[in-house]
């Protein structure tokens, strides 16, 4: 072997020696950015749930009133659309829409939706005021109108994150013109109790 073939011997042995003195570096670099990327990952895995857990915990704040016609029969979808349909689609803080109500046999009794005994109550059509965005509700009014004729209706309800019943159910006097406010001065305020139409006082418009 000559000298010059040795300086080549000598080069090429010292890009070898390079390229295996370098790649256990490499490889450490890269062991090492994949144990932090799967550090991030686990916690977002961890914080994930706990975001999901907050914002499922909110109970929706709902007010559900049961629309009666001119001759006191409850309405039935099909009917309670129309008058839905001449509501705006949210009242204040409250989206507005069309549901039912789950009762006991009793008629005055309700079930809530994630009662086991909701399926089997008997269903009536409701127009549902709905806050699940900050799940409580000041519901002042609403003004139905059906078939030309309108009524005012003055809740004046409050519902907070820590109350029991907050998600009342409303009876309603047969459809007719004029205003009328809820009088709640007694109520015992059952959260599985409808409020009855009784309740409903008719006053002079107060605007």
């Amino acid at each position: 072997m000559n000298k010059t073939e040795g300086a080549v011997m000598n080069e090429k042995d010292l890009k070898r020696l390079s390229l295996t003195t370098l790649a256990p570096e490499a490889t450490l670099r890269a062991r090492r950015i994949d144990a932090q990327l799967f550090l991030v990952l686990l916690v977002f895995i961890a914080c994930a749930p706990a975001r999901l857990v907050r914002a499922q915990s909110c109970n929706p704040a709902m007010v559900s009133y049961i629309v009666r016609d001119e001759n006191g029969r409850v309405m039935d979808e099909a009917a309670l659309r129309s008058v839905y349909e001449e509501l705006p689609r949210s009242i204040g803080e409250a989206r507005v829409d069309v549901g039912e109500t789950s009762f006991a046999e009793d008629g005055k009794t309700f079930y809530w939706p994630e009662s086991v005994d909701w399926p089997k109550g008997k269903k009536a059509a409701d127009l549902e005021f709905v806050n699940s965005q900050t799940c409580t509700l000041h519901l002042r009014e609403a003004t139905l109108t059906y078939q030309h004729k309108k009524m005012r209706l003055i809740f004046n309800l409050e519902i907070t994150r820590a109350q029991a019943n907050r998600r009342p159910v409303i009876d309603s006097l047969p459809f007719q013109e004029g205003t009328f406010a809820l009088d709640l001065t007694g109520w015992s305020h059952d959260r599985n109790q409808m409020i009855p139409a009784a309740r409903w006082k008719k006053i002079q418009d107060p605007r």
